[in-house]
């Protein structure tokens, strides 16, 4: 099915018919994404407040702002392209736009347009880097069309990304340039960089420092750590000063990061586990606990057992330990140098570990799904073996699973976690995969050519 496609893509009929609706749903996203930053029905004003009182106003957005948002104090200096026009603006979040006039309205406009514009060109971007990444270790490319097939495959959940305004397609955009960079470029400083870069915006990415330590990428994790030195404490030390810089990251550690250790991510946001948040937390507590999975007015219990908070929260933690656990063992027992084709596969595990250790992985958070399900095409794509349809069968049915989550009572039985561990699961069978045949080429002194099993040893 997947070669099909690839085979489709390279005749311009179907091609041609693709790039139309392709560019229909990017138009309909920026128009409609447009309309809802105005309207204040996505996360553009939200982001924009973040902006306009952290930075414009010099307040404490920890305490001035109602809303409480986990990202760091640098977000309000990265998102200040877009949200710092016009200055002085602050939205309220009931009605944004009252009291502001037609000029101001139409800087919100044109600002709100150019994100969604960029996000909007960032995704076919980013597939292409992932292609890329995936392409090179075998020494050939995979069959033409991949980029398009890896949109097709995740597009969707990225242009719901885009119209929310959601900053996860810019975090998308950061990982799959470092893959590029790492596995193209090879330029590991720059790479690491960039997910320095993107871990200083969303903590989330930060899983890919104890990814690089674990695969030895000293040149990679000494990049990451020098943007974060840039990005945590240089620029807001110039930014606000010394003094009032180490006071936001302090409000920061007691509002959000204390709170959320001490007592989970219920105590700052409000119904953290309702039925967009796709984590195993979010799903155990769903099902396994009488917790309010609908709206507020309109309780819809999904449970099937109910268990006690801290049962729940034990065996939340058993997940996470077992998910890490197979995450480190996975990258620690590869070799390190001449990774091949497990390169990618290692890589591609990283965004997946930060969707099911994370308390909170909203829908929009999936974008992420885009690098995992690139670098599965491409070893589907490259390989003909009945192992290598299985594995396609394993993306399909996880990529399947995540959108689903467009379907409520779907959703709300935790279809999106399903489709994550899925992808996981298969991902790392991967990797293991992998991993055996270049230990049986190598006691045999034959690597093995891809779609082929390297003869066992003695054979």
């Amino acid at each position: 099915m997947l070669s099909a496609f690839c085979r489709a893509w390279g005749r311009p009929g179907p091609r041609m018919a693709l790039l139309i609706v392709a560019a229909l749903l990017g138009l309909f996203t920026v128009i409609s994404g447009t309309e809802r930053a105005l309207a204040g029905s996505s996360e553009f004003m939200g982001y924009r407040r973040i902006t306009q009182v952290g930075l414009i106003e010099g307040k404490d957005q920890y305490v001035h702002i109602a809303h409480v948002r986990a990202y760091p104090p640098f977000f309000a200096i990265f998102w200040a392209p877009f949200g710092g026009l016009p200055v002085g603006l602050v939205p309220d979040y009931g009605h944004p736009l009252e009291g502001t006039s037609l000029s101001q309205q139409v800087q919100l406009g044109i600002s709100a347009a150019a994100l969604l514009l960029l996000m909007v060109a960032m995704i076919p971007l980013s597939a292409r880097c992932i292609r890329s990444a995936c392409a090179v270790p075998d020494g050939g490319d995979v069959l033409p069309g991949a980029s398009a097939l890896v949109v097709a495959l995740t597009g969707l959940l990225a242009l719901n990304c885009a119209v929310r305004s959601s900053n996860d397609v810019l975090l998308l955009m950061m990982v799959a340039g470092a893959m590029y960079l790492m596995f193209v470029k090879k330029q590991d400083w720059a790479a690491g960089a960039l997910l320095g870069l993107a871990a200083a915006v969303k903590l989330t990415p930060g899983l890919f420092g104890v990814y690089l330590l674990c695969r030895r990428k000293w040149r990679a994790l000494g990049g990451m750590m020098a943007a974060g030195f840039v990005c945590t404490v240089l620029l807001p030390a110039l930014v606000w000063g010394p003094q009032e810089a180490h006071a936001r990251h302090r409000s920061w550690v007691e509002t959000v990061l204390w709170p959320y250790a001490t007592a989970g991510p219920d105590e700052f946001i409000g119904r953290a586990y309702r039925s967009i948040n796709q984590s195993p937390k979010a799903a155990l507590v769903r099902l396994l606990s009488p917790y309010n999975a609908g709206k507020r007015k309109a309780p819809h219990y999904v449970n099937i057992a109910e268990l006690s908070p801290g049962t729940l929260n034990a065996l939340g933690t058993a997940v996470k330990v077992v998910i890490l656990g197979a995450l480190v063992l996975a990258w620690v027992l590869p070799p390190v140098r001449e990774e091949g084709e497990t390169g990618p596969i290692l890589f591609a595990l990283v965004p997946l570990g930060m969707l099911l250790l994370s308390d909170v992985s909203h829908g929009s958070h999936l974008t992420v799904l885009m690098v995992p399900v690139g670098a599965l095409a491409a070893y589907c794509l490259r390989r003909t073996d009945v192992a290598a349809r299985r594995v396609a069968w394993g993306l399909l049915a996880g990529v399947l699973l995540a959108h689903l989550i467009g379907v409520r009572w779907l959703k709300e039985m935790s279809v999106g976690t399903a489709g994550i561990l899925v992808l996981w699961v298969t991902t790392l069978a991967v990797a293991a995969r992998l991993h055996r045949e270049r230990q049986r080429g190598g006691a045999s002194g034959e690597v093995g050519e891809p779609g082929t099993i390297p003869p066992e040893p003695g054979a």
